[in-house]
């Protein structure tokens, strides 16, 4: 049976993204040693039938869009402040959206106002490390799950059980 799954901010091709997240991206040296391990992390979760939204900030190097071949499961995006590449994207991606209502919550790369939660829930990415501090916003960022793909049925334990301090 095919699941979903949810992550953000892959940042493939980036050259200075191990300077800025190494311990959490896999102790990576070189950007090919973090390519590498963000298609070891996603692939040791996601299957060939799965679906994965990819909350934005996907690739920095377009000679490296074919890296996305070799994630698993057929991907959604929504686009990121670093997303450039749309002429090539529908080649990668089976949908893309700038911002969607998904089963009672809003997928959106950056954090949402919290004027426009309007009762509801806002996955996203967008902040790597760091978090909102309050339960109606949850972090799918790379560096938030270890670089593996969060389910939907995962999501649905912290929006129905918010942790609290």
């Amino acid at each position: 049976m095919s699941k979903v799954y949810f992550i953000s901010d892959l940042h493939i091709g980036h050259k200075r993204i191990c300077e800025f997240s190494g311990p959490m991206r896999g102790n990576c040296i070189t950007v090919e040693e973090h390519d590498a391990w963000i298609i070891e992390q996603w692939n040791s979760r996601v299957t060939k039938h799965d679906l994965v939204w990819i909350l934005g900030d996907v690739c920095f190097d377009k000679t490296k869009l074919d890296t996305l071949k070799k994630l698993r499961g057929s991907k959604h995006l929504i686009l990121g402040n670093h997303d450039e590449f749309l002429v090539e994207y529908p080649k990668y991606f089976n949908k893309i959206h700038g911002f969607l209502k998904y089963k009672g919550a809003w997928l959106s790369h950056a954090p949402i106002h919290p004027d426009e939660l309007r009762g509801k829930v806002n996955i996203h990415g967008h902040v790597h490390h760091k978090t909102v501090p309050d339960p109606r916003y949850i972090s799918v960022c790379v560096e938030a799950l270890n670089g593996i793909p969060v389910s939907w049925e995962e999501l649905l334990v912290k929006i129905q059980k918010p942790v609290q301090d």
